[in-house]
């Protein structure tokens, strides 16, 4: 298979009124554990299960190295490390002692071995909308009807691949419909999944 990719309009901080864009990798699909660990049996003597606890625990291991400040190498995969930031601009010793120095983001660089197989790959450009598809709020009401037909929940991800929009546009439209009452959250507000509300999409 192909990279998908389409391009998008790049960020003009000039302001000069010149347009220029760049390619950027379209996908709706999320490759989970469960998925890698049943591709990965189908290819050696482990089980799915013995997979995927490896790989759940390799997860850990990462944390457990990347939060003692090691920098992790996976072999043919890439390079992992800590970048932190600062709570407060530091100009001097003083602004050191009040910077609030805490973890912003793990890096990850790509190994040699995986940029060379990366790049024998094919690149063609989208067959699908070049970015969200232009839904009137009636047409994603009747897919969201559709969809609650046969299926109890819903997550962003499935938004996203169900109205093929991109992820800022999913999340935005999903927060409009959760302000208008249709949609309503059972779980946290980092992980959510939502319902229908009462007296919508079937319900």
């Amino acid at each position: 298979m192909a990279i998908n990719y389409e391009f998008y309009e790049s960020p003009n901080p000039q302001k000069d009124g010149k347009r220029t864009f760049h390619a950027r990798v379209v996908g709706f699909n999320r490759v989970s554990t469960d998925k890698l660990a049943q591709e990965i049996q189908e290819e050696c003597s482990l089980t799915k299960a013995d997979v995927k606890a490896v790989l759940v625990a390799l997860a850990d291991k990462l944390a457990m190295h990347l939060g003692e400040g090691s920098k992790v190498f996976l072999e043919d995969i890439g390079y992992f490390q800590v970048n932190l930031k600062c709570g407060k601009e530091v100009a001097d010793a003083e602004g050191m002692k009040r910077a609030g120095v805490s973890f912003k983001s793990v890096s990850f660089r790509a190994d040699a071995e995986l940029k060379k197989k990366m790049k024998a790959k094919k690149v063609q450009r989208s067959r699908i909308s070049r970015h969200s598809l232009p839904l009137t709020e009636e047409q994603i009401d009747e897919r969201l009807t559709e969809y609650f037909a046969t299926n109890p929940v819903l997550t962003r991800h499935k938004f996203q691949f169900l109205c093929q929009q991109v992820q800022s546009t999913a999340g935005r439209i999903i927060r409009q419909l959760v302000e208008a009452g249709k949609l309503r959250n059972i779980s946290s507000p980092r992980n959510p999944v939502y319902v229908p509300a009462e007296g919508f999409y079937g319900r």
